[in-house]
């Protein structure tokens, strides 16, 4: 017979080695958790929108500028293409 040619420890390491590595998920389980999580998070009932705007009234304006800014673009946009 044939002699394998093993060093010690070695098929122990490469189980200890698959041990120490994190679990990959897929993007599809991240996503379903995230998911999840959002559906059972109160979070977005606490941080409203207003309550952003009055902790934050510089970004606040900020973010309505640009939006209402985006808003002209489009519609003249949407002009030009009748």
């Amino acid at each position: 017979m044939a002699e394998v040619n093993q060093q010690p420890g070695l098929s122990n390491q490469t189980s200890q080695e698959k041990e120490a590595e994190p679990c990959q998920e897929s993007l599809e389980d991240l996503l379903t958790t995230l998911s999840n999580q959002i559906r059972s998070s109160d979070w977005l009932e606490k941080n409203t929108a207003e309550k952003f705007a009055l902790e934050n009234p510089e970004v606040a304006q900020a973010f309505k500028d640009a939006a209402e800014k985006s808003a002209v673009k489009q519609s003249a946009g949407d002009k030009n293409k009748t």
